[in-house]
């Protein structure tokens, strides 16, 4: 038997507390009585009393307590599946791998606080289709659209940077392939959105032409820039993820990977997405899943799911009755009336 409420199971100690409650009450009573007066007297001035009624009344009050903390716990007995219609959005994450992202300028690094973010996205719009698509020089379907956040924080796992072959940082490129891991089955007015997490670094391609085409077919980008202005020097790690210096170009000297803000501002502005900021304190995530909340849901297949049955009206009617059986027993018996008084 499973509870769909099991924070109401611990309510069951009440249960044998009362009942010692109720033991107390016993013995005190009978101890007050012994000191007023005698045994027999009493059976003669109150010959309708009876112990029995009352603890009928106290055991049909704990069980109604008992049986109303079961029904409070949802008790679901059985199961069975059925067809359900699910709607959502779809949403591409692509996730920049280049060395780059191993930039220190936002703590742990850049990769990991993006790789952190989208875990919390994937959180956040659970029962929605995500797909993950990295890229550096060129991009790669790590996770194609699925509803299963374990698989994709799974994927995630496995991520590194400079994963892939291709060097470099190439943003339209990687709009591209967010673009392809949509495929081309018609919408029917599902809302998409790509989101892209890049230091925007990018020295190839043209990814302001990639932005308009996506803004003619109404998908929006949302950019995150990791990193800072300022810039950060490359770190090279050894096998064992020591940092062993950093990166320097030919002529020696060691290279700093800055944020362009700029470019990711000016992507977000003609798909009519918006710019993020990595910050410390997370609070992207919350206004990224506002944004998407906004864009309309759509049906996207049908799915069987198990649903159980819920027995907790089973209890309520048991408890109900001996609530009634509680009311119902007086203090003490009726007598009844000796012929002679009748007469009288």
């Amino acid at each position: 038997m499973l509870f769909g409420n099991p924070q109401a199971l611990p309510l069951f100690w009440l249960l044998p507390l009362l009942a010692v409650l109720a033991v107390a009450a016993f013995v005190a009573r009978k101890r007050r009585t012994a000191r007023w007066g005698d045994p027999e007297l009493w059976d003669r001035l109150v010959p309708g009393r009876a112990a029995a009624l009352r603890w009928l009344r106290w055991t049909a009050g704990i069980a109604a307590l008992g049986l109303g903390i079961t029904a409070a716990a949802r008790p679901q007995v059985g199961a069975r599946l059925v067809q359900v219609e699910r709607q959502g959005i779809d949403v591409v994450v692509a996730l920049d791998v280049s060395l780059s992202m191993e930039a220190t300028d936002v703590v742990p690094n850049r990769l990991d606080r993006s790789r952190q973010e989208i875990r919390e996205l994937f959180d956040r719009l659970a029962g929605d289709r995500m797909a993950v698509v990295l890229f550096s020089g060129s991009p790669f379907l790590l996770c194609p659209l699925t509803v299963d956040v374990a698989a994709g924080n799974l994927f995630l796992d496995a991520v590194a940077a400079d994963i892939l072959p291709a060097p470099g940082t190439n943003l339209e490129e990687a709009l591209k392939g967010a673009r392809d891991a949509f495929g081309d089955d018609d919408p029917q007015g599902r809302g998409r959105a790509i989101i892209l997490f890049t230091d925007g670094e990018g020295h190839e391609g043209d990814p302001l032409a990639v932005a308009k085409t996506l803004a003619e077919e109404k998908i929006p980008v949302l950019t995150v820039g990791v990193g800072t202005p300022g810039g950060e020097p490359i770190p090279i790690l050894d096998d064992q993820g020591r940092k062993v210096g950093y990166k320097k170009d030919r002529a020696g000297e060691v290279v700093l990977s800055r944020l362009d803000e700029e470019t990711l501002r000016r992507i977000a502005a003609t798909t009519a997405g918006e710019y993020f900021a990595a910050t410390l304190q997370g609070g992207e995530v919350d206004r990224i899943a506002d944004y998407l909340e906004r864009l309309q849901r759509g049906e996207f297949g049908e799915a069987f799911r198990r649903r159980v049955e819920e027995r907790f009206q089973i209890p309520v009617g048991v408890a109900l009755v001996f609530v009634a059986l509680a009311l119902a027993t007086p203090e003490a018996r009726r007598m009844k009336r000796s012929a002679q008084g009748e007469r009288a």
